[in-house]
C-alpha cells in the first residue's frame, strides 16, 4: 500500500464506516462489543481485529478525518475511494 492511498479521502461513508468501526467494503464490525473488555485480545499497533479474529488495515480517511479500514485480503486489495 502506498502513503497516497493510505491518505485517501472516503467519501458517502456511512457513521460505523466513517468512525472506522466496520470494513469499507464488506461492512464486517472490528468492534467487540460481545466481549467484556478484560477478555478482549491486546491491540496490535496499525491494524483493527474484528470479533472473527479478522484483521482490519487503515484503508485512507473519512471526510470527518477518522480513518477508516477493511479487512485484510480481498476487501483491502480492493478498496478504493468512490
Amino acid at each position: 500500500m502506498t502513503a497516497a492511498r493510505s491518505e485517501a479521502v472516503w467519501h458517502r461513508l456511512n457513521e460505523s464506516h466513517a468512525d472506522g468501526t466496520e470494513c469499507v467494503m464488506c461492512e464486517r464490525s472490528f468492534g467487540w462489543p460481545e466481549l467484556p473488555a478484560q477478555f478482549q485480545p491486546d491491540p496490535v499497533p496499525g491494524i483493527r481485529t474484528g470479533p472473527a479474529g479478522i484483521a482490519g488495515v487503515p484503508v485512507g480517511c473519512s471526510h470527518t478525518g477518522s480513518q477508516v479500514f477493511a479487512c485484510v485480503g480481498i476487501c483491502s486489495a480492493l478498496a478504493y475511494p468512490d
